[in-house]
């Protein structure tokens, strides 16, 4: 199992590869609800278009930011990039919540971490978006300083909201994300 979590590279957009990753791996669901692999096919269509989009954005952000020269424009590109990463994840979580409730033991509980680990990623970003906006851009060393401080706290933020995939067990979910399609 994986874990919905950054990569080790230190920056938002590491967050996209593992979550395709643990899309593929992600486990549990229960009550009565929605058959395992129709909540399977749903949670991976919501996650892997938000990880697809993480990606696009941050691509689009780091070659635009080779051609950045002063700290007003670098703010600019990353505060754009960290308001649009919060509203994918948003979206994903609003889909994720649409998925309803894997019929599988434990399946309120699964849904709800699931859920929780979006409103985590997207309230990182959201915090990182609103520590760089009131950020001076008068002295560029103090400027990137703080953009690093607030980059640490993100990564730290969504560390710790962060679904640990080998904690919630389902053999129902393994194998339905296993053989659904959208998953893979």
């Amino acid at each position: 199992m994986g874990a919905l979590v950054r990569s080790g590279t230190g920056t938002p957009a590491a967050l996209a590869a593992v979550t395709v990753l643990a899309a593929a791996a992600l486990v549990g669901c229960g009550s009565s609800g929605v058959p395992p692999k129709t909540w399977a096919k749903r949670v991976c269509q919501a996650v892997k278009p938000w990880s697809a989009t993480i990606n696009d954005l941050t691509g689009r952000t780091q070659r635009e930011m080779q051609d950045v020269t002063t700290p007003d424009a670098a703010k600019v590109s990353i505060v754009n990039l960290l308001d649009a990463e919060a509203k994918a994840s948003d979206r994903a979580r609003d889909k994720l919540l649409a998925a309803g409730v894997p019929d599988v033991d434990d399946g309120k509980k699964i849904a709800g971490e699931f859920s929780a680990a979006l409103g985590s990623a997207r309230d990182a970003y959201t915090t990182a978006r609103n520590s760089i906006s009131t950020l001076p851009t008068d002295d560029s060393s103090a400027f990137y300083r703080g953009v690093t401080t607030a980059i640490d706290k993100l990564n730290k933020q969504y560390d710790a909201g962060a679904l640990d995939t080998d904690k919630v067990r389902s053999e129902q979910l393994q194998q339905a994300f296993d053989e659904v399609p959208e998953c893979r």
